[in-house]
């Protein structure tokens, strides 16, 4: 009597199989690959790096009175550049997208999407991830985004404002200069300087949102000023001003005015004197360092040899340099 053979595999490859099945159980709609039809996938509504130009204006023209019509044209020119390299290798960099209702939501690729749609083309690549968390999306978008030369303060303004909702929302916790520092990785300085943009007021935004104000070192400026009155003239005048207004000096050279220099700032270096007393050379320096704008210097002003005449006398001089740097004359008084 014959006996039937069994097909039968190794241990060692079912659990192989098994946990190749589990991974892919685990992982499935996180990230793979595809080709879609153009037509499943749609523009973020959310996506603070909005192009002006629709879909709908691609295929039927752009309105020659309509006040954004000088800017959509350079984005269709834009556009129509991108869609010629499209034709000729294709999309290299395949649209990541994740699944929103009825269709496919783009989480980065937006001018790839417009240019293929612009070629003809029914379907293009897509990486399709889980839909991911309102931070983890604002962030993708800020990294997508920020890399652009083009991205207006405007657009950058809505990115961090929306990143920095979701931080919170995501977090259960405030959104700081020193975290936002971290997840741009950018320096101290251009850290404080976004925090200021996201600490403006309306006047400010709405110069930002009408493109007249494009500098954020100039917001910075502009946020941390204490006279109120010289503010909002200055906002005045770059609403009124047909130039682009770049730096509270450029302000000035603009409106036909000299900052106005004590004469005590006039004539070079000017020698602080001597201080013998120890004690009162720390609470100068610490007075110096509680002012708002000079807070994150301190941790490099830690490890002072109070001890050492030299190693006092260079803290101050390497503080009075920052000073110096960093802040107008404006700003320091």
């Amino acid at each position: 009597m014959s006996t039937k053979k069994r097909f039968s595999i190794s241990p060692d490859l079912a659990n192989g199989i098994r946990s190749t099945i589990q991974s892919a159980a685990s992982n499935q709609g996180q990230l793979h690959y595809d080709m879609m039809a153009i037509d499943m996938i749609e523009p973020d509504p959310e996506n603070p790096r909005k192009l002006s130009i629709s879909r709908e204006e691609l295929f039927n023209g752009l309105n020659q009175a309509d006040a954004q019509y000088q800017v959509k044209i350079k984005e269709l020119d834009a556009l129509n550049e991108l869609a010629e390299s499209i034709k000729r290798v294709g999309i290299r960099n395949a649209i990541e997208v994740y699944k929103e209702g009825p269709k496919y939501r783009i989480v980065s690729g937006e001018r790839r999407y417009l240019a293929a749609l612009l070629t003809g083309q029914k379907a293009v690549p897509v990486r399709i991830n889980q839909k991911p968390e309102e931070f983890n999306l604002r962030y993708t978008q800020w990294v997508e985004n920020v890399n652009r030369q083009d991205l207006s303060l405007w657009e950058k303004f809505n990115n961090l404002l929306a990143m920095a909702d979701a931080y919170q929302k995501t977090h259960q916790d405030d959104f700081n200069e020193r975290i936002l520092q971290n997840l741009l990785g950018v320096s101290t300085i251009q850290a404080y300087r976004y925090f200021c943009l996201l600490k403006a007021d309306e006047k400010i935004i709405q110069l930002i949102e009408s493109g007249k104000l494009n500098n954020l070192k100039l917001v910075q400026e502009l946020v941390t000023m204490k006279d109120k009155g010289a503010r909002n003239q200055i906002i005045s005048w770059i609403q009124s001003s047909k130039e682009e207004i770049t730096s509270l000096t450029h302000y000035r050279e603009v409106a036909g005015k000299k900052p106005i220099v004590p004469k005590s700032q006039t004539s070079g270096a000017v020698n602080l004197g001597k201080i013998s007393n120890v004690s009162v050379a720390k609470q100068l320096l610490e007075i110096l360092l509680s002012d708002s704008r000079l807070v994150k210097y301190r941790h490099g002003f830690k490890n002072i040899d109070w001890a050492s005449s030299k190693s006092v006398k260079k803290a101050f001089k390497d503080l009075f340099k920052t000073i110096e740097k960093e802040f107008s004359v404006e700003e320091c008084v």
